[in-house]
């Protein structure tokens, strides 16, 4: 029979036995945080460009408020990103790769013909929506949207685009949409095509072309130091006259968000949505998009991956009833 003592003696014996097994679970729970130290962030366009502007915004954020570790850079060019997207799609599984998208990357996949579309990649979030704007050079002569449409319709063989994406991107799209909306035959356009905005500034600041068309928010500095001017943007913003302030009956809106490849696991995905999610919410966020003219579009896991099944199918009917083709 066991004497009080004994059984005292017992119970303490037992509790530091079972004491490492109680410190590996608590050490297992406190370093349950996501490691995302080894992440790389593909980029689907030149530097300078909308989808560059945003990748970087976004891991610099990441990085500097410690929800990753140091994020490798590096972009990819050519098809208007759908090289790029099948870059992503050949490494199926890999859990550090992550790319930033947008409506370019959905209608160049399927004007190239790509064997895959955006909603075959595992979808992470949407972040922002930003408005198309026509920018000339500070020489130009055009001073509004209305004096652009005058000087289009009168000549459009004559009048050449600058659009800051690939035949199927959001410019060349919006440019085309532009152009019926003011009674022009789009089959009569001039419009040249740039692999990003930054390779299209050369061409707007020289006169090469008559009116760049490119995201809003991507030539902030040069509008800033007054070498190019904004003529309208194609939704609203709080310092640029919207189209149909002069009169022309057209909303267009560009995306942008993260992709990984397709088939990482459930608990990476989940991880690296969080992480974005904890980013939008900061201060450093909520200044970038005041800053570039973004609108916040947050769209999280399975919503984004249905939106852009969405935007595969609405891609497809606009390409075919604009008669687009590479």
């Amino acid at each position: 029979m066991n004497t009080p003592n004994q059984m005292t003696r017992r119970r303490a014996l037992t509790t530091l036995a079972a004491l490492p097994l109680a410190l590996s679970v608590g050490c297992s729970m406190l370093s349950s945080e996501p490691d995302l130290s080894g992440l790389r962030m593909l980029i689907p366009n030149t530097p300078g460009g909308g989808y560059d502007v945003t990748a970087r915004t976004a891991s610099r954020i990441l990085e500097n408020r410690d929800l990753t570790g140091s994020i490798e850079k590096f972009n990819v060019v050519g098809g208007g990103g759908s090289v790029a997207l099948a870059r992503l799609m050949r490494e199926s599984g890999n859990e550090n790769l992550i790319a930033m998208v947008g409506v370019g990357v959905v209608g160049a996949a399927q004007v190239d013909n790509s064997p895959w579309k955006l909603s075959d990649a595992t979808a992470l979030a949407r972040l922002v929506d930003e408005p198309e704007a026509l920018v000339v050079g500070e020489a130009s002569p055009l001073g509004s949207a209305t004096s652009l449409a005058e000087a289009w319709r009168a000549n459009p063989r004559a009048f050449t685009v600058g659009a800051g994406s690939a035949v199927g991107g959001p410019d060349h799209v919006f440019a085309v949409e532009l152009a019926r909306t003011i009674g022009i035959d789009p089959n009569t356009l001039d419009i040249v095509t740039f692999d990003g905005a930054g390779d299209l500034l050369t061409a707007i600041i020289d006169g090469s072309v008559d009116v760049g068309i490119a995201g809003a928010g991507e030539y902030i500095d040069q509008v800033d130091a007054g070498s190019l001017r904004i003529l309208a943007v194609s939704n609203p913003t709080e310092d640029a006259p919207t189209l149909r302030d002069s009169g022309i009956d057209l909303e267009f809106t560009n995306w942008r968000g993260f992709i990984a490849p397709p088939d990482i696991s459930a608990v990476t995905r989940n991880d690296i949505v969080d992480v974005l999610r904890t980013m939008r919410e900061s201060d450093e966020w909520h200044d970038a998009l005041a800053r570039h003219r973004w609108a916040d579009s947050f769209l999280p896991g399975e919503e984004f991956s249905e939106f852009l099944a969405a935007e595969d199918l609405r891609m497809r009917r606009t390409l075919e009833d604009l008669h687009i083709s590479r």
